[in-house]
């Protein structure tokens, strides 16, 4: 086969997703190793929060889950006392799910945030809500975060 006919067949496999969308991209890496003092630099907002309550949803092209939470501790940034964060079902997706598959509610989270990109897709609401910074670091369920790194985090905060 031709080079460029296999480069042809190759494009809709690149221009279908977007590494934001389904894979696990950082600074245009896949599958970096980050560090919390990395993404707290790159992050609008950090902070512990709790899931209030998650709402699937879907469009055209793709479906995920809004949440609604509450902020608990702030390490960078102000939010107000209820925001949401949406995230698509992919491999590229991080979610507030407990067990069950259905929203953690009432369960805590360390959050690296940052808002929606413009052209996000999905239903109005989800377009202006929260995104995670990266969803291959560090955030992560709180109960996970060591005593040491939410000492790191609060160093941080404390600095600025």
């Amino acid at each position: 086969m031709p080079p460029s006919l296999v480069r042809l067949m190759l494009l809709p496999l690149l221009f279908s997703a977007s590494t934001a969308q389904a894979l696990c991209s950082y600074g245009g890496r896949l599958y970096a190793k980050t560090i919390a003092a990395q993404e707290y630099h790159d992050a609008r907002w950090v902070l512990r929060a709790r899931v209030i309550d998650g709402k699937d949803w879907e469009s055209a092209d793709t479906s995920g889950t809004l949440y609604r939470l509450r902020p608990i501790e702030t390490f960078k940034g102000r939010l107000p006392a209820s925001f949401s964060f949406s995230t698509e079902r992919n491999s590229g997706g991080f979610y507030l799910d407990g067990a069950s598959g259905r929203p953690d509610v009432g369960g805590d989270y360390l959050l690296f945030l940052n808002p929606a990109q413009k052209g996000s897709a999905g239903p109005l609401s989800v377009r202006s809500a929260l995104r995670i910074n990266y969803s291959c670091g560090q955030s992560r369920p709180w109960r996970e975060v060591s005593p040491s790194a939410q000492a790191a985090l609060r160093h941080l905060r404390d600095r600025r």
